[in-house]
């Protein structure tokens, strides 16, 4: 999972910088290997956040080679730390020593310096965090929650989560009985409007809908009626109106829309919960919000497993892709006129 940081981290030891990871990553890692790529010149600024999920020793090689295509294309000292995964009995032992040297390795064979290695049982305040190179090298967290790290992130409005759980529970999708009401509303209004069904008209009729939808989502206070889930729906089962949506992701709306984006990922029944689901992934991930665009893609994945934009999304994601390389190509398909010609990103 990657994500891009753009405050600047001042870092005095290991503790500060563990201390930053839930701001980093908008969770608390828990059994993590986290790669920090350090900017060369002025404050010391994380310009790349790789987490993964601790590998199984088999896996370490394999891990460390496909971590190097993201890392080798950004220029900078790594820091690799190692979050939970045991106990630690220096200067005999500590967890996934392995895994450590695996990544060094690796880094090393490429040129890449390693600025540190660590290790910490948690990224809480106090926790213990101990060098792999001098086990004499230790100390303890700052608090996570008066660094400036933290300061600036609450004041861009960002959210940090306890745990990976809690932030996938802000896309979990509504309860089974009111998803199934909207689905049969949903299928009443399709055949509704059969008859009389332009799809030029309706394609502009939906972008006018969901822009409406975005500029309003930034002040309502009161959730979506299911008639306006109804009609967002239809609307973004247009691909040329989702498309078209993509937009949102780097215009002054991208909060407001994610607003939207976010609500109707849970609201709307399958398999049409993948667009709104996908479109938030996508502006997350612009953001250099990775965690964020890793659940929604979850959720996308789960509602149409064949989505074409959440695959192509996943696959920029898992190879950690700089967003700049994603974003011409996608928003290219969001700025063409309206064509009959059938859909771009199904």
């Amino acid at each position: 999972m990657r994500t891009a940081q753009p405050f600047p981290v001042q870092v005095e030891n290991p503790g500060d910088l563990i201390a930053a990871l839930p701001y980093l990553l908008a969770f608390h890692p828990v059994d993590s290997l986290v790669a920090l790529v350090l900017g060369r010149t002025g404050p010391k600024r994380v310009v790349l956040s790789l987490r993964v999920d601790l590998p199984a020793p088999r896996h370490r090689r394999a891990l460390a080679h496909q971590l190097l295509v993201p890392i080798t294309e950004t220029e900078g000292p790594v820091v690799l730390v190692v979050v939970g995964g045991g106990t630690a009995d220096p200067p005999h032992s500590l967890p996934h020593r392995g895994l450590v040297e695996s990544m060094w390795a690796a880094l090393d064979s490429e040129g890449v310096e390693v600025a540190c290695t660590v290790w910490t049982s948690a990224t809480a305040h106090g926790a213990p965090w101990i060098s792999y190179g001098d086990p004499t090298d230790r100390g303890t967290v700052a608090d996570p929650d008066s660094s400036e790290m933290a300061a600036a992130c609450t004041a861009a409005g960002m959210v940090t989560f306890a745990s990976r759980a809690d932030l996938a529970a802000v896309v979990a999708p509504d309860d089974d009985e009111s998803l199934a009401r909207r689905a049969k509303l949903l299928d009443e209004a399709t055949l509704a409007a059969e008859d009389a069904y332009d799809p030029e008209q309706a394609a502009h009729q939906g972008v006018a809908l969901v822009g409406r939808a975005v500029a309003e989502a930034a002040d309502r206070a009161t959730p979506l009626a299911d008639e306006e889930v109804v009609a967002l729906t239809i609307a973004l089962g247009d691909m040329w109106v989702r498309d078209r949506c993509l937009a949102f992701a780097i215009g002054p709306q991208v909060m407001a829309a994610e607003r939207l984006w976010t609500e109707l990922t849970r609201v709307t029944p399958i398999p049409e919960r993948a667009q709104p689901a996908a479109l938030l992934a996508f502006s997350a991930y612009l953001r250099g919000d990775g965690a964020l665009a890793s659940v929604a893609l979850d959720q996308a994945e789960e509602a149409h497993p064949n989505h074409r934009l959440a695959s192509l999304l996943r696959g920029a994601l898992d190879a950690a892709l700089p967003p700049e390389q994603l974003t011409r190509m996608i928003l290219n398909a969001s700025r063409s006129g309206w064509s009959s010609d059938g859909p771009r990103w199904p």
